[in-house]
């Protein structure tokens, strides 16, 4: 991974969490204070994935095994977590075939991830362009159903406020 921070390569680590689960995330840790106050706060976890093996279909199962990938947190589209000392058992270093496949991921994962930020940044133009030309007036938001003389049941929401607001 060509990401530096400090000069210093990020590499992944394999985390073993006290709940038992197993990850690889490129892990950094935060500090607070300076020089001799400096002093560890947590861990941070970049782009977290957990870790099973599995038994290859017809093969010895004692020999082959295909290590799964699957992100920690599927509910989030967070790359980074912080988490407590105290939740982590031990840190280790990865196999590098074992490395040199997550970090692919990790790339896949950042294209995904600019590619829909660059979306969301486009639609947020496109709505504040409708806006500022034709403000409220004549907009209506029909759930994504159509207008609603298409539709028996919808009925568009009430336009409260014109202004869009960051989330």
């Amino acid at each position: 991974m060509s990401d530096e921070q400090g000069g210093a390569q990020l590499n992944p680590s394999i985390v073993v969490l006290r709940t038992g689960e197993k990850l690889i995330t490129i892990l950094q840790e935060v500090f607070e204070g300076e020089g001799d106050d400096k002093k560890g706060v947590c861990l941070v976890m970049n782009y977290p994935y957990e870790l099973t093996l599995l038994a290859v279909d017809g093969a010895d199962e004692a020999q082959d095994l295909q290590v799964k990938y699957s992100k920690w947190c599927p509910f989030s589209t967070d790359a980074q977590y912080r988490i407590p000392y105290d939740g982590i058992l031990t840190i280790g270093v990865p196999d590098v075939g074992l490395s040199g496949a997550y970090m692919q991921k990790v790339e896949e994962q950042k294209k995904i991830t600019e590619q829909n930020n660059e979306n969301y940044r486009l639609q947020q133009e496109a709505v504040a362009e409708a806006l500022a030309a034709g403000g409220a007036q004549g907009m209506t938001n029909t759930a994504g159903v159509g207008a609603t003389e298409e539709h028996p049941v919808a009925e568009p929401f009430e336009v409260v406020d014109a202004e869009v607001a960051e989330v």
